[in-house]
Order: structure tokens, then C-alpha cells, then sequence
């Protein structure tokens, strides 16, 4: 639970209809001011989190505009995994915000306590923290501050608590956040901040390529979050939608509400004031990638320039995902939906070799890209992503089996089931 301090003279007793009961101590914004942030209670006793962002987020009346906005975006965050923005304004000149508190220790806390996570905890952290990327990224928000820090295991699962409300600008952006989440996650396995690529051999085999490719080099080689949550539930009914599966799986890393503060933590990785540190190590193990992350980017020979365990001991490179032999190729087919009833057809072009490939549906005007997320035996599941007609046709998960005699069988998952299905053929 937070520790909570004493108002100051000069910090205000209420802020609209809140009446703040203390301070808890501020962190740095990804624009270098400090917000101050309250322990608050609502008028039926309910604990929320006040944030004074400071006059200067409102200096003149676009600025207002803009937080109006974008507090209004953030007020559309779906409830999965990440902490509610309950509501906003300005007081006094000052605009806030008014956030969920969740009740439970952070990540950094748990961890200092009680060490390093077990994989299926671990598994369940990386879900859970990957569903609430995905919350907000879908608005067109990132998070721009994500570490174990703010991560906060909650009665329901991990929730990240202190995100932006601002769209993607300058350093924040959802590349970004994924190689935070990647970092976040190596935090947990190995019980301290990451120092290098050698960290990834403490995550289980489930984990490490989607973990290992949020951190390549290049940003834009990063997966989004959508094809990572894809992959981490792969073996998962996504009928429900990947944010409510995500939010479930979630669950097995919750923790009771914490009935008294947590002993104040070690300097090196304080969780109210470790922030300096963590992010100090995250960029010490980012460069270590860049410059050493023979798993990924070259063959298992040359591991020359690496630093910490010798090369032995890293993981060994992972192939990029492509499209089994039969499944490669062009499809096309018809494709059945009960609710409503629609018959329509679907063409999808999958190069060997490749680890992407296309999706249209003519007879709707759509088309978009398809992303392998897993492959097993005559088995393919692919991020499906409308680039045109979004307005008939929607993202999701495709999965291909394939068949006897040159046939695929093709499902489309989607929340709320009756998934359309049909039979694809190759060449047609």
C-alpha cells in the first residue's frame, strides 16, 4: 500500500468534491515537471487518487482545451488491467486528475520482498501488464512511465497505475512502452533491475521471444502490443476478446489487500524513490541489446562484445515465425457468420518464408495485414490487422488448420463469439 504522508502547509484539504487525507510522494514526468499526487477520500468513504499536474499543463486556452481532451480520452481507457481515470478538472487554476486506487503492494515491493517471481506468476504479470498496455494504446494514449514501480498487484491481477494522458510525443511511444514492458518483466523474473540479455535465460520458454523482441534496437521493429498479448494467449480461448482473456488470465497474480504499509525497501531499488535507479538500469540494459544481442540479430556464432555470462549461457536465437509449408501460399474461400447471417469471401496471401502476409475481403471492401503470432503443427495464428474499410470490417485473430486436399480451415475469432468460420482452398 502507498506510503502515505502528512499534507503540507501549502498543499490543499480539498480538490473539487475530494477531500485529500495525505501525500504521497511525487515522481518526475516525462515532460521533467512533478506532479503532486493525494490520497483522497470521496464523500461515501471511497479512497481515490488526486493529481495537481501543475498551471503550467493549462498556461493559456488551447492548453486547457488540449487536457480537456485528453482527459476525456483517458476517461475511455477499457477497465482491463490498467487503473481508472474517474474524472477531471481544474481547480483554482490547476487541472487534476482522479484516478482508481488500488489496493496492494507494487511490483518493485513484492519483489524486494519476496524475490523472484515463479513462471506461472511471471506469465500471468506479463499478461496482465500487456492487457493494460493494450487498454491504452487502443485510445491513442501511451503510458510513458511504465516500470515495476507502476505496476501494482491488486486484488485482480497486476493494474499499471500512473500513465499519461497524452498521445504519444517526444520518447513516449508505444515502442517504447514495449521495451518497458519487456524490462518490467525481466525485473520480476530475475529480482532486480536488468543489466543485459543474459537476464532473458530467467524467463521461461513462453516469455522470452515476445520479450526479447520489445527490446530490439530498432523501435520500429518492435511488435505492437496487440500481436505480443496475441501470442501470450495463444493457447487461450479469445472468443471473450483479448482484454477480458488477458484481464482473466491476469487474475493468478493478484494479491489480497495489503492491512498495513510494507517495510521501506532497500535504497538500490526503493520503490517510492528507486525510480532514478530503475530507469538507469533500463537504459543500461537497452544498450547492452543494442550492442550485444546476438540471440536475435546474428547467428549463434561471433558473441564476441557481450558482457556479463559468456555466450553459452544466453539463449539461443529464435527463428522468425513464417508460415508452415502447408500453409503457405494463396487462399481463398468462403467465409460464414450466424449473427447476423453473412456469407462473404476472403482471399489471404501468405509468402513462404515470410513472417507477415495479406487479407482482403472483396465483397466488404476491406483488406488489411496478417502477422504470424504462432505456429504449430499444420496450425497458424495470425494478427489480423484492417488497414481498409474499417468500417465493416474490424481487427482480430485469424487462426488457419490445414486440411485434406489442399484446404484450410479458417476461423475468425471476435469478442462475443459466433466466430465466422469457413473452408479455404489453395490457389483459388
Amino acid at each position: 500500500m502507498p506510503h502515505v504522508m502528512p499534507l503540507q502547509a501549502d498543499d490543499p484539504r480539498r480538490v473539487g468534491r475530494y477531500r485529500l487525507i495525505g501525500r504521497l510522494e511525487s515522481r518526475m514526468a516525462a515532460d521533467g515537471s512533478t506532479p503532486r499526487v493525494f490520497m483522497a477520500k470521496l464523500a461515501d468513504d471511497g479512497d481515490v487518487i488526486v493529481t495537481l499536474l501543475g498551471r503550467e499543463r493549462v498556461a493559456d486556452p488551447a492548453a486547457r482545451d488540449r487536457f480537456t481532451a485528453e482527459a476525456r480520452v483517458a476517461r475511455r481507457v477499457a477497465p482491463f488491467c490498467a487503473a481508472r481515470i474517474l474524472g477531471a478538472g481544474i481547480e483554482r487554476g490547476e487541472p487534476y486528475l482522479v484516478a482508481e486506487y488500488v489496493p496492494g503492494p507494487t511490483l518493485t515491493e513484492a519483489v524486494v520482498r519476496e524475490g523472484p517471481m515463479p513462471p506461472t506468476i511471471l506469465t500471468a504479470l506479463a499478461i496482465g501488464t500487456a492487457t493494460g498496455l493494450m487498454a491504452l494504446h487502443q485510445t491513442g494514449l501511451v503510458h510513458g512511465r511504465l516500470g515495476p514501480d507502476h505496476v501494482v498487484l491488486g486484488p485482480d491481477g497486476p493494474r499499471l497505475t500512473h500513465f499519461g494522458i497524452t498521445p504519444p510525443y517526444g520518447a513516449a511511444t508505444p515502442a517504447a512502452d514495449l521495451s518497458a514492458w519487456a524490462n518490467t518483466v525481466i525485473f520480476a523474473a530475475v529480482g532486480r533491475p536488468p543489466v543485459g540479455p543474459q537476464d532473458l535465460a530467467a524467463l521461461p520458454d513462453d516469455l522470452q521471444e515476445a520479450v526479447a523482441a520489445c527490446l530490439a534496437p530498432d523501435p520500429g521493429s518492435r511488435p505492437v502490443v496487440r500481436a505480443v498479448l496475441t501470442r501470450l494467449l495463444r493457447e487461450h480461448d479469445l472468443s471473450s476478446g483479448l482484454l477480458a482473456e488477458g484481464a482473466r488470465q491476469a487474475r493468478a497474480a493478484a494479491r489480497a489487500p495489503e492491512t498495513a504499509p510494507l517495510p521501506r525497501q532497500p535504497a538500490a531499488i526503493r520503490s517510492r524513490s528507486g525510480v532514478v535507479v530503475w530507469a538507469v538500469a533500463c537504459a543500461v540494459c537497452v544498450l547492452a541489446i543494442t550492442v550485444g544481442a546476438v540471440f536475435v540479430f546474428r547467428s549463434r556464432h561471433g558473441a564476441a562484445g557481450q558482457t556479463g555470462a559468456p555466450a553459452t549461457s544466453l539463449p539461443q536465437p529464435l527463428p522468425s515465425a513464417s508460415a508452415p509449408a502447408a500453409l503457405a501460399g494463396s487462399w481463398a474461400g468462403p467465409v460464414h457468420q450466424t449473427s447476423p447471417v453473412l456469407t462473404v469471401s476472403v482471399r489471404i496471401s501468405l509468402p513462404a518464408g515470410s513472417a507477415t502476409g495479406t487479407i482482403s475481403y472483396p465483397s466488404l471492401g476491406c483488406s488489411g495485414t496478417l502477422a504470424i503470432v504462432a505456429v504449430g503443427s499444420g496450425r497458424l495464428t495470425l494478427d489480423q490487422t484492417i488497414s481498409s474499410g474499417r468500417s465493416n470490417c474490424s481487427d482480430g485473430v485469424v487462426t488457419m488448420v490445414s486440411g485434406p486436399g489442399g484446404t484450410a480451415a479458417f476461423t475468425f475469432q471476435r469478442p462475443g463469439g459466433n466466430n465466422p468460420a469457413g473452408t479455404l482452398t489453395r490457389g483459388a
